[in-house]
């Protein structure tokens, strides 16, 4: 009877995929430009994330490395639409509502953003500031720290993409993993090796990129390119605690997202609280405030499950964020965000954040009655 039921979901979730293009490019811009999604109300808060923004000209070598982001006019068009049509509330009003001592008004919506690229204090803040907005900005231990540096699981995906040939990677008691030379190959590489290079602690998993590295035939000089060259720089190094204090000082609100970004749920529970619990003190120590939220690396089911959410509390968050638009907001240890990325157009912003989306992929989704 499960095994019916989850075929069944399987299903349903199907026909969802099937019809997006269609929903995608004429259905939510036709009830976009109708006014019909302006007269929709969420029971609560939407919650947006963000990953950056691409500079005007960037260089989209390879899409699947930067589809995380929007392009900065995009990023332009969006916030408009935000000003025009929704409510954008604080990250502390956000809280104030989350533990019940606030009411917030219709069509409210809390803006977010991980990882702490350079471009968001650059590119993302100033366009922010022109609107008047405020944003929760998720950041790795890394950014309390002097020295930038890369995320450790785009390095790698870098590195895989100049790979001349065919490689198998060889790391000591884990099973080989295949590199191809053609992009679905090489993603499915990167997300076996972020899986397992994930179960270690940062040290071991420094040494073990450097053998990855040296299979793959990079050589040791590779990032010079990127810290030379400022539009690089800002698209993949983190800030540090100098430019963190400066988006302090803005009125943005910081959070957590653990130590070193590693899929949590990869790791044991002794490691897992130590990414999650540390984040939080050493941004604390750093910016001489409380840290009250925590965002999930790459945040979805298969990464997060009940023990990080507890593991969250006991670190003492008041609440984590997941990076999918999944669950509901009223459990404030994995509140579901709409990811927005490089292909949603500003019709699909819409659509999501009035709550249209939801609800027709819960009618797609929901298990059928006889």
């Amino acid at each position: 009877m499960h095994t019916n039921f989850t075929r069944g979901a399987e299903i349903r979730g199907e026909r969802m995929r099937l019809i997006s293009p269609l929903l995608k490019h004429v259905v939510y811009p036709g009830l976009s430009r109708s006014g019909y999604l302006r007269r929709l109300t969420n029971a609560g808060p939407a919650v947006v994330t963000y990953h950056g923004v691409l500079p005007r000209g960037f260089p989209l070598h390879d899409p699947l490395l930067h589809d995380h982001l929007v392009s900065t006019d995009a990023f332009i068009r969006q916030m408009r639409l935000l000003k025009s049509r929704y409510n954008v509330i604080s990250p502390e009003q956000f809280l104030l509502w989350a533990e019940g001592h606030l009411k917030l008004p219709s069509r409210s919506v809390l803006l977010t953003c991980d990882d702490g690229l350079g471009n968001t204090l650059s590119d993302m803040l100033p366009i922010l500031q022109h609107f008047g907005f405020t944003c929760l900005f998720f950041v790795t231990g890394a950014s309390a720290g002097g020295a930038s540096a890369m995320l450790w699981f785009e390095q790698l995906y870098i590195w895989l993409l100049r790979a001349k040939n065919e490689v198998s990677i060889h790391l000591p008691s884990l099973p080989s993993v295949r590199v191809g030379c053609r992009p679905k190959q090489i993603h499915s590489a990167w997300v076996e090796l972020t899986k397992q290079l994930s179960a270690f602690d940062t040290g071991s998993r420094v040494q073990m990129l450097e053998d990855v590295r040296i299979q793959i035939g990079i050589s040791k000089d590779w990032q010079s390119e990127y810290s030379q060259s400022r539009t690089l720089r800002s698209r993949f190094f983190m800030l540090n605690v100098q430019e963190l204090r400066k988006l302090q000082e803005a009125g943005m609100t910081i959070g957590a997202h653990t130590m070193s970004h590693p899929m949590l749920s990869q790791t044991s529970e002794e490691l897992a609280f130590k990414e999650i619990a540390d984040s939080k003190s050493r941004l604390e120590l750093a910016l001489g405030l409380p840290i009250w939220a925590l965002a999930f690396p790459f945040g979805n089911r298969g990464t997060v499950t009940i023990r990080e959410q507890a593991l969250a509390k006991r670190a003492g968050f008041k609440s984590a964020f997941m990076s999918v638009e999944e669950g509901s907001s009223k459990n404030k240890f994995a509140v579901p965000r709409i990811h927005v990325s490089l292909k949603t157009t500003l019709a699909e912003v819409d659509a999501h954040l009035s709550g249209f989306y939801r609800s027709l992929r819960d009618k797609f989704t929901a298990p059928m009655t006889a």
